[in-house]
């Protein structure tokens, strides 16, 4: 440990710290909240090309000139739609880190101010963490219509109308995802359900009965707990680091899917994903990046700035299907 004189550049001392600890606040910010880790793709899908809004196209529709035909049969000349654009506007999560003069005499030598430092950063790591895995079940109008456009909208109880992504889901009947509320007892409609099997129902809706079909599901607590019940004495769980790295989320399975549940999910309610095209976009020139060291007026502090550029984006909705009410 330095000796109490010691004199620590805080400048040079906190850039060290933040460089040793880069790696393990990437890692555990994917892994501190399952809505986090499904969406996030281990920082997977990324962009560099700048601007304020991204921009993409969804495909649909159908070729009218396709048929069988014979002879010299005519083919139709009509130059079929095939797109129609979307966008979603880029959203910025950040906080501070900081210490102040006090702290730094009291906690003298680079052992002990590398502890706080690093409590600092874990700390602001897990509520950056806890912040935006609540925004991924909301519906994009919260901190003043600056935070992502979440769960809540993207995968809609109410998919026929309002406006997502640029386009209207009433005039557009591919852009809707299923849904099916006031869903009751589990015991009676869910997986297994002695009346009938909403579960099963919203799931087979929500794929093209071949490749594309959910692939997670997101769940509140109580929610995967009616579901394990319904289950044979034996659980089969899924260990999420088989297939997705260093993860520790432990899962249940549904349809050879990986079913989690999460304390944010409202409750109730239950959401089948196809990350295929619903995923986080994180643009590398700003994760976690940090600022020069600041001071303030009036203040014998010193803080530090954390910023992170993301998006949460969603190429089509009816792969996607939410059932929510659900009790006992």
């Amino acid at each position: 440990m330095a000796a109490p004189t010691e004199t620590i550049n805080y400048d040079t001392f906190f850039t060290a710290v933040i460089k040793n600890y880069d790696t393990e606040l990437r890692k555990n910010f994917l892994v501190s909240r399952p809505g986090i880790m499904v969406l996030m793709d281990n920082y997977g899908k990324k962009d560099t090309s700048g601007g304020r809004i991204w921009q993409g196209i969804v495909e649909y529709g159908s070729n009218p000139s396709i048929t069988f035909f014979d002879g010299a049969q005519t083919f139709s000349q009509e130059v079929s739609q095939t797109a129609l654009p979307i966008h979603v506007q880029w959203r910025y999560l950040g906080g501070s880190v900081g210490m102040t003069k006090v702290e730094m005499m009291e906690n003298r030598g680079q052992a002990a101010l590398f502890n706080i430092a690093e409590s600092r950063i874990r700390q602001a790591t897990r509520t950056m963490a806890t912040v935006l895995n609540g925004e991924v079940y909301s519906d994009g109008t919260n901190y003043g219509g600056k935070t992502i456009t979440g769960l809540a909208s993207l995968v809609s109880t109410t998919p026929t109308t309002g406006t997502v992504e640029g386009l209207d889901a009433a005039t557009n009947p591919f852009w809707r995802n299923t849904a099916v509320t006031s869903c009751g007892s589990f015991a009676a409609n869910g997986v297994k359900g002695t009346a009938q099997d909403l579960v099963l129902t919203a799931f087979n809706n929500a794929t093209d009965g071949m490749t594309d079909s959910p692939n997670v599901i997101l769940s509140d607590q109580a929610t995967l707990e009616y579901y394990n019940r319904t289950l044979l004495s034996t659980t089969r769980y899924l260990d999420a680091q088989s297939k997705t790295g260093d993860l520790s989320f432990r899962a249940l399975e549904y349809q050879g899917i990986k079913w989690y549940w999460d304390r944010q999910c409202p409750s109730g309610r239950l959401y089948g994903l196809n990350t295929n095209y619903i995923h986080f976009v994180t643009d590398p020139a700003m994760l976690f990046d940090w600022s020069e060291p600041l001071t303030y007026p009036n203040q014998m502090a010193f803080t530090r700035l954390c910023g992170t550029r993301i998006l949460l984006r969603c190429t089509s909705r009816m792969f996607h299907f939410v059932t929510d009410g659900w009790s006992a």
